[in-house]
């Protein structure tokens, strides 16, 4: 993990740096104010919700990377690689997830199979999000054509996944050139046909209700964070600012979302009448819960595994 702890600590910095600047510019003791009245009480319901969030995307990463590779991990292990991987949560796309791979080589899983199942799952959550997205393309001006246009290019996506036309183009195509772009042909090629398992119709529900379960869940807590704060706003349009405002920090593939992510929710909170501090607070809160409690997770979980010897192996066994 070495390599990653200058993208990692450099995320922090700059969520710190942009937290704090935006208590700032709020009022600050009315934003600190309303964070300590969150009390013990408040932050478990809040991150207990989280935690369901990430128990319910575990489930479908296992289930589908077992029927890719047919191996099966116990889940002590497989769990601490998949929470690992929340560590490099504030990467553009989330790419930075994919050490779970390095992790999974172990036990002698492929990197095909690790890729495949990262890429489904983030489509699918995307794919989610987007839905629980829908409503804000009434309830707040500006925002339809946002969810609208990512819907249409995310479902539009679907049959080229499954296209044997579109998988014989690529097949053609990294036949005919080399070097690294052939390469790079035929690990697409790959990556499409194992997806493509992961996309028929049971497996592409399935995962499709348990990504709306988990992201609901955590748009929930965000609304239970708003009754403790006062605001009375409802489930739907709670749940309306949430979904929009992390679907605009997926969609800008800043790292983690962030700035992008924040700005949304605080902007649309202030829209409904919530006080700028009280929006500010409940935005930090969020994130806090949401975002930074997987990171700081994934840091101590992967800490652990170092200190017992256990850290991503490359391929040939050298330690990256």
């Amino acid at each position: 993990m070495e390599r990653f702890q200058k993208p990692i600590l450099l995320s922090i910095l700059g969520g710190m740096v942009l937290y704090l600047g935006a208590m700032f510019l709020s009022d600050f003791q009315a934003t600190r104010d309303a964070i300590l009245n969150v009390g013990l009480l408040g932050w478990a319901v809040i991150l207990g919700l989280s935690l369901f969030n990430y128990a319910l995307r575990y489930w479908r990463w296992d289930w589908y990377l077992r029927k890719l590779s047919q191996t099966r991990l116990p889940h002590r292990w497989h769990l601490a690689y998949y929470v690992c991987g929340f560590a490099l949560s504030t990467t553009p796309g989330k790419a930075g997830e994919t050490v779970r791979s390095l992790y999974l080589k172990r036990h002698g899983i492929s990197y095909s199979h690790a890729f495949s199942t990262f890429f489904v799952e983030r489509f699918l959550d995307l794919l989610s999000i987007v839905l629980i997205s829908c409503a804000a393309g009434f309830l707040f001006k500006g925002y339809g054509p946002v969810v609208l246009i990512t819907g249409l290019v995310v479902f539009g996506s679907l049959p080229l996944v499954h296209s044997r036309k579109v998988l014989q183009l690529l097949t053609d195509w990294s036949g005919r050139h080399q070097g690294r772009l052939g390469k790079a042909l035929e690990h697409l090629v790959t990556l499409l046909k194992s997806s493509a398992v992961l996309l028929r119709n049971r497996e592409l529900f399935v995962g499709l209700v348990v990504g709306v379960m988990a992201w609901l869940a955590e748009a929930v807590g965000f609304w239970y964070l708003l009754h403790i704060l006062g605001q009375d706003v409802s489930v739907l349009m709670a749940v309306s600012i949430y979904g929009v405002a992390v679907l605009v920090g997926a969609i800008s593939f800043l790292p983690g979302g962030l700035g992008s992510t924040e700005a949304v929710m605080t902007l649309l909170l202030v829209s409904l009448g919530v006080e700028q501090a009280v929006a500010v607070a409940a935005t930090l809160i969020c994130r806090i819960a949401t975002l930074w409690f997987a990171v700081f997770m994934g840091l101590i979980v992967a800490s652990v595994l170092a200190a017992r010897g256990i850290t991503p192996m490359s391929g040939d066994g050298v330690k990256v």
